[in-house]
């Protein structure tokens, strides 16, 4: 009996211990965990105290993994595991205290304001296992990939969230930079070498910035770049820009994974510059101590944004750039000529004042230098010229002009305009007046042939030239024409090189003169100096005329002088007759004997070549004649005396 009273006392006392139990909220809760002398004892009466979590049970209690909402505008993670939820009427007007952790830091300010339980257990347990914060836990902080199955996607978002921050956690630099855009070099060059920039003139106020070449413009790059404590670029950042000196600039950009660049045109000559700053991670968490109740968890919650902030500036001036081209390139002397110019590289509405100087030479122009030869025609000023296309004021071409002109422009520098000085040569700036020659020719007769004699004018002093000379035969008058008619009867080709004074002259080779008339006509070839010149058909200086030969009405009359007796001698004269021979004496007489016999007559000597004989009786042939006849008449004598003197 006694023993079954105590039974009951015990089954009594047991049901009032579990009801008790019960009535303060610790029966359900620890029905599948320890003891409640440790560890955190949830409030059913005040359910809007916890934010999105995990509830852990470990062996020393029950502690929540997840945000609390202590406060009313931001979440709040415990420091002290195992101690009284931080219910908001234990942190009645507390105020925080600051603990730089640069990684909680990042980490709650990126994700305190998730919905995601698993989120929220991953950012509690960084909080507790955070050994720059204080802490006085009563339930040992854990990983959540130590606390089983139910933390597993926590885990995740633990490892993932602590590796973020280990990358993109403050301090934070800001980095912004100005550097001037500039122009690609052109295939033509325009400006003179002492008008090539200085990259030092141009150089922004990072002097540890590698120099650039080129022409700086207008515009400028301005890049910006946020680092993190680790030197990774933080994106996703928006940066506020405030700019002087420019014209339409972004007000804000938006950090990226690379160094963000964009471009700004500046509004006048002068200094560009621009202030950056951006909100960023704070470094610090606030630490918040309750103001009431005992054993109550202590809290952090994200401190506010920091601020970071830089700036640059740049120097530009303009950088005036002029392409011209010539109003005339083929310019008529005593006429004018102007300079079709474009400015460009000037700031704004800037302007300047164009300096125009027109050359000319006699030798072609080599682009980029200045001839010995060059001289100044003339000059005007163009005023008040901002970048477009301008017209100069004209300037006129000499009369007696021949050879090459061009224009060259000069910009003078000052603190807001770098010196322009346009080149020497430049082929669009160029014209070319040609020299103009013509001939003054003389076509001469003499007998039966004929030639022309030229004289060559005009031509470029010195310079080669190729005259082609025409004589051409027709039977009636030629009357003057640009058109050549009638028979070609020489074509005669001549090279020459023009004197000191562009004169050349030559004489053509002589030709047969037929009957009617001949007309030259002189064309000079054309040349990259010399305009090309013919002459007219038909010109009378360029014309003679050889008429037909007369033909006789009457016979002609006998010459009054005898003509000439050949040289010849003439044929010896006949032999006389014998005479009659004496009677015939009684005996036959003896023929006598010549004294000296007698000297045979030398042959006649032939006449002249291309002589004929001449004939008929001339004073020395009778002369000669009657001296035969003597001697024949006194050999006969003598052999009719010595016949007597035998007979006797």
């Amino acid at each position: 009996m006694t023993t079954l009273r105590i039974a009951s006392l015990r089954t009594a006392l047991l049901l009032t211990v579990l009801t008790i139990a019960s009535l303060i909220g610790l029966g359900p809760a620890m029905a599948a965990g320890p003891p409640v002398g440790l560890g955190e004892v949830p409030v059913h009466t005040a359910p809007n105290a916890y934010g999105p979590g995990i509830w852990h049970h470990a062996k020393q209690g029950k502690t929540w993994y997840g945000s609390y909402r202590t406060f009313p505008d931001t979440s709040a993670y415990c420091i002290d595991a195992g101690k009284k939820s931080p219910l908001p009427k234990y942190f009645k007007n507390a105020k925080a205290d600051t603990v730089i952790s640069a990684r909680t830091a990042w980490a709650l300010h990126e994700y305190a304001g998730s919905t995601s339980k698993d989120v929220q257990a991953a950012l509690s347990a960084m909080a507790r296992l955070d050994k720059a914060l204080p802490h006085d836990h009563k339930v040992p902080p854990q990983k959540p990939a130590d606390l089983g199955k139910k933390f597993a996607a926590a885990a995740k978002k633990h490892s993932t969230i602590l590796a973020e921050a280990k990358k993109l956690a403050g301090p934070y630099t800001l980095d912004i930079s100005l550097e001037p855009v500039m122009r690609m070099p052109v295939l033509e060059p325009y400006a003179a070498p002492e008008s090539t920039t200085s990259p030092d003139s141009w150089a922004s106020d990072k002097t540890d910035k590698p120099k650039v070449l080129g022409t700086p413009t207008d515009e400028a790059t301005l890049t910006v770049s946020l680092l993190s404590a680790s030197g990774a670029q933080v994106p996703d950042v928006p940066v506020t820009l405030k700019t002087t000196g420019t014209a339409k600039a972004p007000t804000t950009v938006t950090t990226g994974k690379e160094p963000v660049a964009t471009t700004l045109r500046a509004s006048a000559p002068g200094t560009l510059s621009v202030t950056a700053s951006a909100k960023v991670a704070p470094q610090t968490v606030r630490v918040f101590e309750p103001t009431s109740g005992t054993r109550v968890q202590r809290v952090i919650t994200p401190d506010t944004p920091d601020s970071v902030t830089d700036k640059a500036s740049l120097e530009l001036s303009s950088q005036p750039k002029v392409t011209t081209e010539i109003s005339d390139q083929t310019p008529t002397p005593g006429e004018t000529v102007t300079d079709e110019f474009t400015v460009s590289g000037l700031i704004g509405d800037h302007t300047v004042t164009v300096e125009h100087t027109l050359w000319q030479t006699a030798t072609a122009p080599r682009q980029g230098i200045k001839n010995d030869d060059a001289r100044e025609i003339g000059s005007v000023t163009s005023k008040n010229v901002g970048n477009g296309t301008h017209t100069s004021d004209e300037i006129t071409v000499p009369e007696d002009f021949r050879g090459w002109l061009y224009f060259t422009e000069t910009i003078a520098g000052d603190k807001a305009t770098k010196e322009w000085k346009g080149i020497h040569g430049q082929p669009r700036e160029t014209g070319f007046a040609p020299w103009t020659p013509t001939a003054d020719t003389e076509a001469v007769l003499e007998g039966t042939s004929t030639h022309d004699e030229v004289a060559v004018t005009g031509l470029r002093p010195g310079s080669e030239a190729v005259l082609t000379i025409t004589a051409y035969h027709v039977e009636t008058e030629p009357a003057q024409s640009k058109k050549p008619d009638g028979t070609e009867l020489s074509v005669q080709d001549f090279t020459v090189n023009a004197d000191e004074n562009g004169r050349v002259e030559i004489d053509t080779e002589p030709i047969d003169m037929p009957v009617g008339w001949v007309t030259y006509v002189t064309a000079i070839e054309g040349s990259d100096v010399n305009k090309a010149w013919t002459s007219d058909w038909g010109v009378p200086a360029e014309t003679v005329h050889r008429p037909p030969e007369e033909k006789p009405s009457t016979p002609p009359e006998e010459p009054s002088t005898p003509p000439e007796e050949p040289s010849t001698p003439p044929a010896p004269p006949e032999q006389p007759e014998n005479p009659e021979a004496p009677e015939k004496p009684e005996s036959p007489p003896v023929e006598p004997v010549a004294e000296t016999p007698e000297t045979p007559a030398s042959p006649a000597a032939p006449a002249p070549s291309g002589e004929l004989p001449r004939t008929g009786t001339t004073g020395n042939g009778m002369l000669i004649g009657l001296g035969i006849v003597l001697v024949g008449l006194g050999s006969t004598i003598l052999l009719i005396s010595g016949s007597r003197r035998e007979t006797d």
